[in-house]
């Protein structure tokens, strides 16, 4: 009874806490993101509709323990005991990296002990609690350390080169002669995807089309990179610094546009162009898809069992416009470096850590000229997202291309060529 109800004064505490955060305030963290990784470990919406929800379950809950309700104690008993194995794994350091120091030392010295507490005050008998702890504990292990089959493709591209960093040993491309012109592959694509632009342009420039860490066949050195836009920065520049170039022209698609763009706001001396492709950087949820990635688990089973070759081929037809374009060979380039097990992390890694709230906010000090080019097909970030971005920035140039899908520099390749080498003379 003392145990059940010293149990139910921390559900009712917790419920309190939900009520002051309902009336705008986020102490003791500066902001709702700050708040939300500290309190959860993911980004999720402490919007009033969540956060009522959540006090009046915590109320009913603490309520039910109170008066020794047994089937709520019950339910109360098996939740907090589900989160026991699975806080021992963040707090043994699978998987919280991407939540930050704070939540690893609040769920290490809180909400382990707390989750552990209530499990044994609130339990009715010892099945209630040690079943679902079992389950939790083989979701945790299939998630933490169960390894798709995996593939060091010994063998890169044909005229592949390799720069060490202290970062990263990076895989790039180069041809042509000019001004420097670096290529950055979006997302989970690499080198491939620029290819048609690379002939293109290097008639007039010295074209590098780079993988970044966690793309392509690039190896990352420093084994607690953090996926978020200062270390995706910190890539470029190690980059730029090895093959010695000071001041670039420099375009990225999707994700790889929003580090282009955040990298060009915070050295504005390294980049005198821009070239944004279906770029991410606005402050804007994803496709629900990608949002789940979000979560802690979740998104760790769906990158070891999404990511395999039937998931990327499907995956990939829906980049693209024309079907036709989307062929074994760049469905295969697209999936065998997803069988690199630091490559597939760092796609839930980085849907998790980048904050496009930075680049927005910095968009109208933005000084480069940019050329912003979207296909009026993209399903995966919407075209009239172009329009925001000429909004925001005030040297832009901005071109919507009918009959083209989110894979734009491989749907529509002449077209982009054509409009890059306009911009770049």
């Amino acid at each position: 009874m003392t145990r059940r109800r010293a149990a139910a004064g921390l559900l009712a505490a917790d419920a309190v806490l939900h009520v002051f955060w309902l009336t705008g305030a986020t102490w003791p963290f500066p902001d709702r993101r700050a708040l939300s990784f500290a309190v959860l470990g993911f980004q999720a919406p402490f919007t009033p509709p969540v956060l009522t929800g959540l006090a009046v379950l915590l109320l009913a809950a603490a309520a039910a323990l109170w008066h020794g309700q047994r089937h709520i104690t019950t339910v109360v008993a098996i939740a907090a005991a589900a989160q026991v194995p699975l806080r021992v794994a963040w707090a043994a350091g699978f998987g919280s990296h991407t939540a930050g120091a704070l939540f690893w030392w609040l769920n290490l010295l809180l909400y382990l002990p707390l989750c552990t507490f209530l499990a044994i005050a609130a339990r009715t008998r010892r099945w209630h609690w040690l079943v679902p702890v079992a389950v939790a504990a083989a979701i945790a292990a299939t998630a933490y350390f169960y390894q798709p089959g995996t593939d060091r493709y010994p063998t890169a591209e044909g005229g592949s080169h390799f720069v060490d960093t202290r970062v990263a040993r990076f895989h790039y491309l180069r041809e042509g002669e000019g001004p420097p012109l670096v290529l950055l592959p979006g997302g989970t694509a690499s080198t491939f995807a620029w290819r048609p632009q690379l002939q293109a342009l290097s008639a007039g420039h010295t074209v590098y089309v780079v993988d970044l860490p966690g793309q392509g066949y690039t190896e990352v050195h420093d084994r607690h990179f953090a996926y978020d836009l200062p270390s995706m920065e910190a890539a470029i520049s190690a980059f730029l610094d090895a093959e010695h170039l000071t001041r670039v022209d420099l375009a990225g698609h999707s994700w790889s546009g929003g580090w282009a763009l955040s990298f060009a706001q915070s050295h504005p001396g390294r980049v005198a162009r821009l070239v944004l492709l279906a770029s991410s950087g606005l402050d804007l949820p994803d496709t629900p898809s990608w949002e789940l990635l979000k979560l802690p688990v979740i998104g760790e089973l769906a990158t070891d069992f999404a990511f395999d070759h039937a998931g990327v081929r499907a995956a990939v037809a829906e980049l693209f416009v024309h079907k036709n374009l989307a062929t074994p060979a760049v469905i295969e380039a697209m999936w065998r470096p997803l069988t690199n097990r630091e490559n597939l992390r760092s796609v839930y890694a980085l849907e998790r850590g980048l904050d496009w709230r930075r680049t927005q906010r910095r968009m109208p000090a933005t000084t480069q000229p940019a050329l912003i080019v979207w296909g009026a097909q993209n399903t995966t970030l919407p075209a009239w997202q172009a329009s925001r971005f000429a909004a925001l920035m005030p040297h832009t140039q901005v071109h919507v291309l009918d009959g083209c899908g989110h894979a734009i520099t491989l749907d529509c390749p002449d077209q982009v060529s054509a409009l890059m080498r306009t911009f770049l003379s």
